[in-house]
């Protein structure tokens, strides 16, 4: 059975974005490590290989955007050990659900 994540990121001073392209590049540039770098890699990596679907939209508030990502059970969880989650913050939180 499969595993579906919900990551949603907000800019906590209610920023708002037109589009949820916009709202990821605000949010990298703020967030920047080797952490999200070593993550998004690995989510890549995942896609290309057919391990997990991720779609992406921008908040009905427009203040961040939403991960919806379906994974396989073994990819899950491998990724508990093997993706790093990177730390939010520079005015950004996360909220993360699994069902």
């Amino acid at each position: 059975m499969a595993v579906t994540e919900t990551v949603t990121l907000t800019k906590d001073d209610g920023t708002t974005y037109a589009s949820a392209a916009e709202a990821i590049t605000a949010f990298e540039s703020v967030n920047t490590s080797s952490d999200l770098t070593s993550a998004s890699t690995y989510m890549d990596t995942a896609v290309a290989d057919g391990d997990m679907v991720q779609s992406v939209a921008l908040k009905a508030d427009s203040a961040g955007y939403v991960l919806t990502r379906t994974w396989t059970d073994a990819k899950w969880a491998d990724a508990g050990s093997a993706c790093p989650t990177p730390t939010v913050g520079n005015g950004w939180s996360r909220t993360s659900s699994t069902s």
